[in-house]
């Protein structure tokens, strides 16, 4: 049997027996792929080193259909990463991401995926530490966007009306977007002011604002939003992450800014 040689990203790895480990790597053109990486903990020298979680480079393995665990053959690394280890921020802050990918997808290839999670390691690698808050947000909503599950800021999610430029309406979780104020009466939702809405847009598209607000409150929906339609249940790094990002003080309820 051939083997299959593809781009891909290391996202988690652990040892196997005395000498392997089990490496599960996000490729470009199968998806999800576990392979079993034979005598690797036994090397010395650059070959072994350059698999570290978040390396990217060009995986060759021997794939058979209907197989969790595959051999892989080689792995040659283009970009190690090593700077998403400085600060627990942004080493946890990749630690959600490839929390994110692991928990949803399966083994079929989805370009636009793989596209967004090498851009959101790299954006992270390489952002200051007072940009990094809002550069984590925004990898994260761009990779449920990728997904296929990104919010509807406007117009309202329950009777399609615009948004006024002051309107402060409520985030609908089983709808999947905001509310407009009348259709927020008696919704339980968190409140979402006009420059909440422009933050998360901005998240969205992968231009995470400079002057970003109130950080735990977006992780929060992040965090909820992901529960409710790509995973069964909270992802385990958002609970260190809350206690990463810096801490604002509150804001009124009826502040329209209020995420």
């Amino acid at each position: 049997m051939a083997p299959i040689s593809t781009p891909a990203v290391l996202l988690r790895a652990h040892d196997y027996g005395d000498s392997s480990r089990i490496l599960r790597f996000y490729t470009q053109s199968n998806g999800l792929v576990s392979v079993v990486a034979k005598g690797v903990r036994g090397r010395q020298g650059k070959g072994a080193s350059s698999m570290g979680s978040f390396a990217s480079g060009e995986l060759t393995a021997y794939v058979k259909g209907n197989r969790d665990l595959h051999t892989m053959k080689d792995f040659s690394c283009r970009r190690m990463r090593e700077g998403l280890g400085r600060g627990m921020l942004r080493f946890t802050g990749a630690s959600a991401v490839a929390e994110l990918v692991l928990t949803h997808t399966e083994q079929e290839s989805h370009e636009a995926l793989f596209v967004a999670l090498e851009g959101a390691l790299d954006r992270l690698e390489v952002a200051s530490d007072v940009e990094l808050p809002s550069v984590v947000l925004s990898a994260l909503w761009t990779l449920v966007e990728a997904l296929g599950f990104a919010p509807r800021l406007d117009p309202c999610v329950r009777c399609g009306a615009r948004l006024g430029e002051s309107d402060v309406g409520r985030f609908d979780f089983a709808s999947g977007g905001v509310r407009c104020p009348d259709c927020a009466r008696g919704a339980a939702g968190p409140r979402v002011g006009p420059v909440a809405r422009a933050q998360l847009a901005a998240l969205l598209a992968g231009e995470p604002p400079g002057s970003l607000t109130h950080s735990r409150q977006h992780l929060g929906l992040v965090a909820d939003f992901v529960t409710y339609h790509v995973a069964s249940k909270p992802l385990k790094s958002f609970r260190f992450l809350v206690d990463l990002l810096p801490v604002e003080a509150s804001v009124p309820a009826e502040h329209p800014t209020a995420p």
